[in-house]
């Protein structure tokens, strides 16, 4: 890895990152969205920035699709944590840790709470010092059978809505499914934890019906579906 390749991942990203936080979470939260660059360096000059152990890891993927869009991945993991840290090292040193759940997070700043997603077309990474908070992001698909599916993850009263909206359904789907991921990352937790805990009402403003009580209830989260072209995105926020 050379100083060079740290600038040129930082400058494609800079070029290509949009800030996509709601209006209404500004004064809590940061959330960056930013496209899976097709650029032929970029998969060498993102790997460069790996630690042995990330490169190790990528290595396991079956194809070199996914092997580079896993480096690319932790790239923007790093840049994140540049911008948050305001810091003008190589992206390499940017080191985060994870906890047993998973979440990730930066040793040397442990008051910041990071939340990062992926589908096959972008990645997107958030982070407050101030509150918890979760992201999630989907690739949106044309089709899909979701109806028993929501049976089985949602609330009762969640997957009757999805039944009975047909076709109309998936999307609501989805909404469900990103506010639900993105509230278990607010809590440090993970899908094994249940998405079920979680309970909203997407029709108008998101509503949060229900929230653990060891975690405050719903009174303490707030949640904002984040509409972008070809993706579905959601941002839960937790006051700690």
């Amino acid at each position: 890895m050379t100083q060079n390749d740290s600038a040129w991942v930082n400058e494609m990203f800079s070029q290509r990152v949009r800030d996509i936080t709601p209006a209404a979470a500004r004064s809590s939260a940061r959330v960056l969205y930013a496209p899976v660059s097709a650029e032929p360096q970029a998969a060498k000059r993102c790997a460069s920035l790996l630690s042995a152990g990330e490169r190790q890891r990528s290595q396991r993927f079956l194809t070199k699709q996914l092997q580079t869009h896993f480096e690319q991945r932790r790239a923007f993991r790093r840049y994140c944590g540049a911008l948050a840290l305001k810091s003008t090292l190589s992206l390499s040193k940017i080191m985060f840790s994870e906890t047993e759940t998973g979440r990730p997070y930066l040793p040397e700043r442990p008051d910041l709470w990071f939340s990062f997603s992926s589908c096959r077309l972008g990645f997107i990474g958030a982070w407050s010092s101030t509150h918890g908070l979760g992201v999630d992001l989907e690739d949106q698909p044309i089709e899909r059978e979701v109806a028993e599916l929501a049976q089985t993850y949602f609330t009762r009263t969640e997957a009757r809505i999805v039944t009975e909206r047909g076709p109309g359904g998936l999307r609501t789907f989805l909404q469900l499914w990103n506010l639900k991921e993105a509230a278990l990352k607010s809590i440090g937790r993970g899908l094994p934890f249940g998405l079920h805990v979680f309970e909203f009402e997407v029709d108008g403003p998101v509503q949060i019906v229900n929230a653990p009580r060891d975690h405050g209830g719903p009174e303490r989260f707030s949640a904002h579906l984040i509409d972008q072209p070809d993706v579905s995105a959601a941002l839960v926020v937790r006051i700690r």
